[in-house]
């Protein structure tokens, strides 16, 4: 019996190793040539699903392949702990990560597109299952290979995380904060330019509690810009948003929630 045991185990190896066993993916119905790649390199646990309440907001056609505006709203989803954008054709395609831990399943930003992309986005809930839902953007192209904006201005170091951020009330219980801070958001992929990129930015309470944390990555647009809506009470208070870029450069900066409406 034991070397029975022993076959079955060697077996289930051999099967998992071969690819017999992996998870079965949902057809994509965007139709990636990139869906399978995409799903095992950025989901790589848990349950896919497509589901209609990742809810991805983005336009049919790029005006400008440098800044093309995504929202994604997956706020009618209960317990999500983590949101992944991905750009499926792009040279680089991760976009960005949010942990959104006190802030709900919602964020906007901009992405640099190489070309015509599906653009998946994953929404991990608690029970570990992963949501999906996409839109696919006509591109001209070229937009993560060529050099950014600044580098046309021999004194861009000088603005180099300066920043324009606005908050007001989402809810009762919900702020909308947007920010646009400036940075190159260099790729890598331009001749002669080292990759240099904001990689980290994180919201925090006015007691040092993380309402949301977001990895970005290299497609982000020159100067980014972000929408959250973090959770706070009905009072005024303050949060704070703190930044780090891929030289170790460390951006933090206070901003103003004003108290619900009758307060």
């Amino acid at each position: 019996m034991k070397s029975v045991s022993r076959i079955a185990v060697v077996f289930c190896m051999m099967l998992f190793s071969t690819g017999l066993l992996a998870r079965q993916l949902p057809e994509d119905p965007l139709d990636s040539v990139m869906w399978e790649a995409m799903a095992e390199r950025f989901m790589p646990e848990g349950d896919i699903v497509f589901d209609e309440r990742v809810r991805v907001m983005a336009p049919l056609s790029a005006e400008n392949q440098f800044h093309v505006p995504i929202t994604v709203d997956a706020t009618a989803l209960d317990d999500v702990v983590e949101i992944v954008a991905m750009a499926d054709l792009n040279p680089i395609p991760l976009v960005m990560s949010l942990r959104p831990s006190e802030a709900l399943a919602f964020v906007g930003f901009r992405l640099k597109l190489q070309q015509t992309s599906p653009i998946h986005v994953g929404v991990r809930t608690r029970d570990g299952v992963w949501h999906v839902g996409g839109a696919i953007v006509d591109a001209a192209g070229g937009g993560c290979t060529a050099p950014a904006a600044a580098h046309g201005n021999s004194n861009w170091m000088k603005t180099l995380g300066e920043t324009r951020a606005f908050a007001g009330r989402d809810t009762d219980h919900s702020a909308r904060m947007t920010l646009r801070m400036r940075h190159p958001m260099d790729t890598g992929l331009a001749a002669g330019i080292p990759a240099f990129y904001l990689n980290e930015l994180a919201v925090r309470d006015d007691e040092g509690n993380i309402l949301a944390e977001i990895d970005l990555y290299e497609p982000v647009s020159e100067n980014p810009t972000l929408t959250l809506k973090p959770r706070v009470g009905p009072e005024a208070t303050v949060l704070t948003v703190s930044s780090r870029d891929t030289e170790g450069n460390i951006f933090n900066f206070p901003l103003d929630v004003p108290a619900a409406t009758g307060l």
